[in-house]
């Protein structure tokens, strides 16, 4: 019987680090499963102590490790995406067979093809006014299936005679959707993407290869019950740990409209999906944050600062793309990380941090960290003590959002002394952030690898 549940949550809005602390902590704890949930556009960048490099979505960060990847029914599941992760880790990195380490729950949602292709003429349409979004189609599936949850592609559906039906149905669906966002007037440099993705969606051919491809798909992958995640992986014995997509400032309720995901991030989510296959054993919060603030794509970020984009982002997974923007960085904002704790119930909800990244920061001989804003008095949006406000429907979420994209951060500069030993910075940075946040650190990365994650 599986003893201990690890839920590795991101403070964010996603890029905080999961892949290589999921690696770590999959690696350390002798785990026997990864549990995906989330959905499949995330990017989890895993560095191995033996050289290999790969940016996981719907694989566990353990791959590498030989540790079986569960993706679950609360995952967005993209089959032609599958295919193509399992070419790479076939073909690139010497997996020959990935998917004897996958199961995936019946139940599982499928975004399509034509779902990715709505999100992203959706964001185009938006012209110089972004959303932010991966383009992948997931928040699109989930949204369609909220509206409409029968007309939903579920994974058990890819081994259906009728699957060629479902994914016309499904085109037929957005074509509707899109028939007069079309015709808006597009950006000049975005009309030739415009006509692509139309061309897509109206091609026959291109509507028989996705059927072939999802036909594939249901050959290779072990597709098992609901009931599989309670029965089978929870009863094997020792360790799990849960793998989870976007971040907490991402989620639809608490985060910053309109740029946020279509799915729930918050841990107690996650504690449902465990609640619900039957787990009543321990359960292991881990919060996830880089040592400084990064935001992928559009959305309120406080400390944004060009100026130190060259110093923090070498050897960062995450590109510049016209549907999520450019990757922005800055000082470490310690009042949204508050923000984030208190949205998941408070400080205490977490048993540790995880701090990435934070040989960047050592490389820069100094700290920038933001404590508090200036000006942050207006107590619609503010507490007396300047902490941002948890609570408030989708109109208040929108109206904080441009409050944050205005605000003025208070940033002050922690020296750090670059050559003092491992110990001594560990203590230095989980000074900072436990005095600050509450909640005890129990990791902090020196560097890429699993070896280079110190634990205490």
């Amino acid at each position: 019987m599986t003893h201990k549940v690890y839920v590795v949550t991101d403070l964010g809005v996603g890029d905080g680090g999961k892949g290589g602390v999921v690696h770590k902590v999959a690696t350390m704890q002798r785990a026997h499963t990864v549990i995906k949930i989330g959905g499949a556009q995330g990017s989890h960048g895993v560095h191995t102590s033996r050289g290999e490099t790969f940016a996981f979505s719907q694989w566990g960060c353990a791959t590498f490790e030989g540790i079986p990847t569960h993706i679950s029914a609360q995952m967005v599941v993209s089959p032609e995406g599958l295919l193509n992760e399992a070419q790479s880790l076939r073909y690139e990195h010497g997996i020959y067979t990935p998917f004897d380490l996958l199961t995936v729950d019946e139940e599982a949602l499928c975004a399509t093809p034509y779902d990715g292709i709505a999100s992203r003429i959706k964001e185009l349409a938006l012209g110089e006014n972004p959303r932010g979004t991966v383009g992948s189609g997931v928040g699109q599936a989930y949204r369609r299936f909220r509206a409409s949850p029968l007309t939903a592609i579920k994974v058990r559906d890819l081994k259906r005679p009728e699957l060629r039906e479902l994914l016309a149905y499904n085109r037929e669906q957005v074509q509707n959707e899109l028939q007069y966002i079309i015709e808006y007037e597009f950006r000049l440099e975005d009309r030739a993407t415009l006509a692509d993705e139309v061309g897509l969606l109206y091609n026959d051919d291109f509507l028989d290869f996705v059927v072939s491809r999802f036909q594939e798909a249901a050959r290779l992958v072990n597709i098992v019950s609901h009931d599989y995640l309670g029965e089978v992986i929870l009863k094997k014995e020792g360790v799990a740990v849960v793998e989870t997509s976007h971040g907490v400032l991402s989620d639809p309720l608490v985060g910053f409209h309109p740029h946020t995901s279509a799915l729930r991030t918050m841990p107690s989510i996650r504690h449902g999906a465990l609640e619900e296959a039957g787990f009543t054993r321990q359960i292991v919060n881990l919060g996830i944050t880089r040592a400084y603030a990064i935001r992928h794509g559009a959305g309120p970020m406080p400390t944004d600062d060009s100026a130190m984009t060259d110093r923090l982002l070498p050897g960062s997974n995450k590109d510049t793309n016209r549907y999520q923007g450019r990757v922005r960085v800055g000082p470490l904002d310690l009042v949204l990380l508050r923000y984030a704790l208190a949205a998941c119930g408070g400080p205490t909800t977490f048993d540790g941090l995880a701090i990435t990244w934070f040989d960047q920061i050592i490389n820069n001989d100094s700290w920038d960290v933001c404590l508090a804003y200036a000006g942050a008095d207006n107590l619609k949006y503010f507490s007396p003590e300047g902490e941002i406000k948890v609570g408030g429907d989708r109109e208040h979420q929108a109206a904080l959002a441009e409050v944050l994209s205005n605000i003025t951060p208070e940033v002050s500069s922690v020296p750090i002394d670059a050559s003092a030993n491992q110990d001594a910075l560990y203590g230095v940075c989980a000074g900072v952030f436990e005095e600050a946040l509450g909640v005890p650190v129990r990791m902090v990365s020196f560097g890429p690898t699993e070896t280079d994650k110190l634990c205490k």
